[in-house]
């Protein structure tokens, strides 16, 4: 009796061992969504980690979790680990390893206890928007040793059932989350964060003619003797979206001048902002301006109570379609290193 049944145990271990030899060593899942905004958008948010607990199907799973960044804040090197329940999400951390502009983003995951895997986003322009192609790719043998090996290989004829909803509820997730954002295609935007300096200027309310004070500027400037130091900037000073005032500036080398009348001593808008770079007519401006907000929303970063536009042509002696115009925002609060 106890001979028939170590043959059936060694037979059914057999055929588990030949079993296994025959399904695949590698586990790949696979899901896509379409998007509606420009390729430029997803792609940023997907090549930063900064918005993924906001999407991702596991962080809302342990409402205790703590995470960290590291490397830089975009891109290959771009880091987030996390300490998480581990019945719920465990711990591990992902780095993005690859990164095509407005094309692919890949990056390794490992899980603690639980092995490692690459995932990556494909993006494709589509009619309307984009589509996202997420997928998983896990080498079930590497590190498990013989028996490991062999129990792994059983598993990955799960992996898509296990991880596919997960993968759907995500792309759900990162959809919503993206179409929150501004519309506008940023693709091929010059645009930046810069630490700009303060520099002395005389400035004047606009009161709705902004040309008015620049002559305003021009008259107590040539008065008094005061030398110019750069091209002209416009500042916009918002209480809120309804309530701004425009205000005119000049940079200029100090001297012990008073201020008179509607003209004031002041130093120029400074600090952390993001930057675009204009170039052409000032009638499409306000496209610049709705490109570089996009643009910000999309890194994550929130505006402050400024925005200015530096004139750095003359257009006086510079064709229309040669103007160049610095267009800026201040940031809301610091950018993280």
């Amino acid at each position: 009796m106890i001979s028939k049944l170590a043959y059936a145990v060694l037979a059914v271990f057999v055929l588990f061992v030949a079993g296994a030899y025959l399904l695949p060593t590698t586990a790949h899942v696979e899901r896509s969504i379409e998007i509606e905004r420009p390729v430029g958008s997803v792609f940023t948010v997907l090549d930063r980690f900064d918005a993924f607990p906001a999407w991702s199907p596991w962080f809302n799973r342990d409402p205790d979790i703590e995470y960290r960044f590291s490397g830089p804040a975009s891109g290959v090197g771009a880091r987030l680990e996390w300490n998480g329940d581990p019945r719920l999400v465990g711990t591990g951390w992902m780095e993005i390893t690859e990164s095509r502009p407005n094309s692919l983003v890949r990056s390794r995951l490992v899980l603690e206890f639980q092995g490692e895997a690459e995932t990556a986003f494909s993006i494709e322009r589509i009619a309307g928007g984009s589509r996202v192609n997420w997928t998983f790719d896990a080498d079930l043998v590497a590190g498990q040793g013989w028996f490991g090996g062999l129990l792994s290989r059983y598993f990955g004829l799960f992996f898509d059932r296990w991880i596919g909803s997960d993968f759907e509820t995500g792309l759900q997730g990162l959809k919503t989350w993206i179409e929150t954002l501004p519309g506008a295609d940023f693709s091929g935007l010059e645009a930046g964060l810069v630490e700009v300096e303060p520099v002395d200027v005389l400035h004047a309310e606009s009161h709705g003619d902004l040309a008015a004070a620049y002559r305003a500027i021009s008259s107590f400037m040539a008065l008094n003797g005061i030398e110019r130091a750069g091209q002209p900037i416009a500042v916009t000073r918002f209480g809120d979206k309804k309530n701004f005032q425009l205000s005119a500036e000049v940079p200029v080398l100090r001297t012990d001048a008073p201020a008179g009348g509607d003209v004031k001593w002041g130093t120029s808008p400074a600090g952390w902002a993001a930057r675009a770079v204009h170039r052409g007519s000032y009638d499409a401006l306000p496209a610049t301006y709705e490109k570089l907000a996009a643009w910000m929303a999309a890194h994550g970063y929130s505006e402050g109570q400024l925005s200015w536009e530096h004139y750095i042509s003359d257009p006086g002696d510079t064709a229309v379609d040669d103007l160049v115009t610095h267009v800026y925002f201040q940031l809301d609060t610091p950018p993280r290193d």
